[in-house]
């Protein structure tokens, strides 16, 4: 009960502090955010990211991977080395362009994409979950996926 009673508390204080750091913000362009999928799951979504990154020139992709309730150490970190290995050797993007972010914990694993353009605020990321209601496991041995056969 407890347990559950942080939680709650921290989201909600999560809440409020999102609603101070945004307010009058200029907005950038929120891209897309999955919840609950697999690294193999979200290619198709880098894929489309991939080809908004290329048309916007001018633009830094922020890409902030937050890890689930039920995790593995550094879950938030590895997804985002396979997401900038992917867009790097799949599309060619370069890894000067992307601002990769942990943003800690959510009910469900997450990764928000966005394009910023220069002169607008920084997306920052926002926990939902306290470290404390997370249960660790153990980590996939593939994560960004099994190799293929060469």
């Amino acid at each position: 009960m407890l347990t559950v009673r942080k939680t709650i508390l921290s989201c909600v204080a999560a809440l409020v502090v999102v609603a101070i750091a945004f307010a009058g913000q200029k907005e950038w362009r929120h891209y897309d955010q999955g919840e609950g999928r697999t690294f193999q799951q979200d290619k198709p979504r880098l894929d489309r990211f991939a080809a908004e990154i290329k048309a916007s020139e001018s633009a830094k992709a922020y890409i902030i991977a937050y890890a689930g309730m039920v995790s593995y150490k550094n879950e938030a970190r590895i997804r985002l080395g396979c997401i900038q290995n992917y867009l790097k050797i799949a599309h060619g993007i370069d890894g000067s362009r992307l601002e990769l972010i942990d943003g800690g914990y959510r009910v469900e694993v997450a990764v928000r994409l966005l394009l910023v353009e220069p002169g607008d605020n920084k997306p920052e990321p926002y926990s939902l979950v306290n470290i404390e209601a997370v249960q660790m496991r153990t980590a996939p041995k593939y994560p960004c996926g099994k190799p293929s056969a060469k």
